[in-house]
């Protein structure tokens, strides 16, 4: 029942955020309210603020998470080449693709909104750290601030990989190549 209770905790949060996106792409950021947010999904001002803290909050959403059946590919697969790591990366940015129009309307608002910038980057934190504990799992032997670096880099050559494809229209897979051969790019330039 606790799984059934999650999902729909997670369908409710993920509708209040995609309404959130809907009544800003049509009246403008500074005209949606909270209030107006739970009138057009019939629900109260407190079901929503079970759920998120403002409409900033609500526009960001739950924040990004790596997908679990990549995480479990990854920590299952025997190998230690930057092959895993590629593939987990790739499958992480690959998870993205479907929110193409979210992501154009959140990137417009968070450069205009310091507050929404601001929790975007509290997300990617999360992630950050979220990475950074899968990789402590794959590679029990690193130095924690080691593998937060490389978590921290991973993540960055992925969200660059993200920018590419949201504001050049190159596509997603091949931002995300571009991406990593640059990174490998920066790791010969870093040990020459």
């Amino acid at each position: 029942m606790s799984n059934l209770r999650e999902r729909r905790r997670l369908e409710t949060a993920r509708e209040i955020q995609q309404t959130t996106i809907e009544l800003i792409q049509k009246h403008g950021f500074d005209q949606v309210t909270t209030g107006a947010i739970s009138r057009h999904l019939g629900i109260s001002h407190r079901t929503f603020f079970n759920y998120y803290a403002n409409k900033e909050s609500a526009l960001i959403g739950l924040g990004p998470k790596i997908p679990e059946e990549a995480i479990a590919r990854f920590l299952a697969n025997s190998d230690q080449s930057n092959q895993s790591l590629k593939q987990l990366m790739l499958e992480n940015t690959l998870d993205i693709e479907p929110h193409r129009t979210v992501l154009l309307t959140m990137q417009e608002i968070i450069n205009d909104h310091p507050k929404v910038s601001q929790l975007q980057l509290v997300g990617m934190a999360k992630m950050r750290e979220e990475l950074g504990q899968v990789l402590a799992q794959k590679y029990p032997d690193s130095s924690p601030l080691a593998l937060n670096i490389l978590a921290e880099i991973l993540l960055y050559s992925s969200w660059t990989s993200v920018l590419l494809w949201l504001n050049e229209s190159v596509e997603l897979e091949l931002a995300f190549e571009k991406s990593w051969s640059a990174l490998g790019d920066v790791t010969k330039v870093f040990m020459s």
